[in-house]
């Protein structure tokens, strides 16, 4: 059907998300319910997936009439979904993190602060539910930082609407230290008490990820160094792509001191096994500057106290020495 491509790009990045945003997802697929598909809370990526896909005009027939062939697949990956219940192995692996559980950790994240990040609502909602429920959590407030005034806050188990400014006051005085955010909460928002974050997901833009980030890596943070985790289902879509990007982006990074920005339209053909396609969208967006101009043209600030590690002070003293020409 016209906008299957987009159906099947979008349908992919929620379940690539959580489990739950998956069952969400495919309900209101088979409901019929597309126009609630839209969440206020996430990035520009699905526009762009759908600027190259074609995205068929909204309240169209073509989003609900599905053929039977169609409407079994939805049905048989909801049935799935189902199934799994809440054994969702991103949760299991951020309550890890959070408890300092997770091999190789040396602290539990929970005690160095956390916010974790989510491109949909239904996706942080819910891990924010699961959390208050367990007993390892029991006495702990956990907030939800998110737009279209759904921000609250988790206490006692229950959760409550609050203003976004209490939560941002709570971080700032060390008085909370689990915060859940939608990317309403990547821009805008200082965060310098938290050193950690957990990527529930991969926005397939990837300045989102450095605006998630930047909300902790800021000038007045608390710690030295913070610490990332990024999550991604075993061979998902956002595996492969990573996959993908890993092997080309690497010795594009060591040249450029960057990464492209623009890489919605990887996301997009890996999720449509357009692996050839692919890799044509990373060379052709990282052939439109030159290499030397991207590394080169701009001035970083200089540490000048660190000069006498360059001129020591006997070859200083012969210079100065010399006086003027």
């Amino acid at each position: 059907m016209k906008g299957a491509g987009f159906f099947k790009t979008l349908l992919l990045r929620r379940l690539g998300s959580s489990m739950e945003a998956g069952r969400r997802t495919v309900s209101k697929l088979l409901s019929g319910d597309v126009e609630a598909l839209d969440d206020e809370d996430e990035d520009d990526a699905e526009d762009d997936a759908a600027a190259q896909i074609g995205r068929p005009p909204q309240g169209t027939s073509d989003f609900k009439n599905f053929t039977d062939e169609e409407r079994h697949a939805l049905e048989r990956c909801l049935k799935l979904l189902r199934e799994g219940g809440n054994q969702d192995p991103k949760l299991e692996a951020l309550i890890g993190y959070l408890r300092g559980t997770h091999p190789g950790l040396a602290r539990a994240w929970l005690e160095l602060g956390c916010i974790l990040f989510s491109q949909y609502y239904d996706t942080v909602r819910w891990v924010g539910d699961e959390l208050a429920r367990r007993a390892e959590f029991a006495g702990l407030d956990i907030g939800l930082y998110a737009g279209s005034n759904r921000s609250g806050l988790w206490r006692d188990g229950r959760f409550q609407r609050c203003d976004r400014n209490v939560l941002k006051e709570r971080v700032r005085a060390g008085d909370l230290k689990l915060l859940l955010g939608t990317d309403a909460a990547s821009e805008g928002l200082n965060l310098q008490r938290l050193g950690t974050l957990i990527n529930i997901d991969l926005p397939w833009n990837p300045t989102r990820l450095e605006q998630r980030k930047g909300r902790i890596q800021r000038i007045g943070q608390a710690r030295d160094e913070i610490w990332i985790a990024n999550l991604r289902y075993r061979d998902s879509v956002e595996d492969r792509v990573h996959q993908v990007l890993a092997d080309r982006l690497e010795a594009i990074h060591d040249l450029f001191g960057q990464i492209p920005d623009t890489l919605e339209g990887v996301w997009v053909q890996v999720a449509l096994n357009d692996a050839q396609a692919a890799n044509q969208l990373i060379d052709r967006t990282t052939a439109t500057r030159n290499p030397f101009d991207v590394k080169y043209s701009k001035v970083e600030d200089a540490d000048w106290e660190s000069c006498a590690t360059v001129l020591n002070g006997f070859a200083m003293k012969e210079l100065l020495s010399r006086g003027w020409r």
